[in-house]
């Protein structure tokens, strides 16, 4: 096979490969996005219902069904931490895949966050993003459901103190995570996958003549 059809192979497999990334990445997003929007509104209503009526028959259900709503919630938190996390590998797989392609496609041209909008502190722009934007919401998710565990007619600042409580550790815990994940994690995961690309391009060592 002459170098130029090996080439010309190559290009092909990297553009097949890059297709199907592309998919990849805008199936999981489509469905984050959903469930982003369903979720808040789902336990809003929900919670509504629970606490507009004190006497009526889910009064003596309060905690059940709010440890039952915050676990869910939880586990659907769970649930997005990975999906930002396979989302973010992604993205750096498809930068790589572009430069190789030599274009300059959605992952190389993406923002990071809203960096360079003027009115917005340069240390806190690029983290402002979608991880933020989930960052804010499953944690007022987890901490509404932890009110009403806690909450009794007449007696709501324990609950709200609580609810409060969860929200703030949830929202501290998520900016952590978007920095880990910006500044360490999908760096280390671009030179892992540079290292192997190039290991796969190097040369055998053979090891009889050492």
């Amino acid at each position: 096979m002459s170098d130029e059809t090996h080439d010309t192979s190559r290009l092909e497999n990297i553009r097949t490969t890059y297709n199907q990334l592309c998919e990849s990445y805008r199936a999981i997003d489509d469905f984050r996005t959903k469930l982003l929007a369903f979720l808040p509104l789902a336990s809003g209503a929900g919670i509504f219902l629970l606490i507009a009526k004190p006497g009526g028959p889910a009064a003596e259900l309060l905690r059940p069904i709010g440890a039952f709503g915050f676990l869910t919630a939880l586990g659907l938190y769970i649930f997005e931490i990975y999906g930002i996390r396979k989302c973010t590998h992604l993205i750096v797989v498809g930068e790589y895949l572009e430069e190789q392609l030599g274009i300059g496609g959605q992952f190389k041209n993406r923002p990071t966050g809203i960096e360079g909008v003027g009115v917005i502190p340069k240390s806190i722009a690029p983290d402002i993003s979608e991880p933020f934007a989930s960052g804010i919401i499953y944690p007022a998710v987890l901490g509404a459901w932890a009110f009403v565990a806690l909450y009794k007619p007449g007696r709501s600042a324990p609950a709200g103190f609580l609810g409060v409580a969860v929200f703030v550790v949830g929202l501290f815990a998520s900016v952590k995570f978007s920095r880990w994940l910006r500044k360490k994690d999908a760096l280390e995961k671009a030179d892992d996958l540079r290292n192997r690309a190039h290991q796969a391009t190097s040369p055998a060592v053979n090891l009889s003549n050492q």
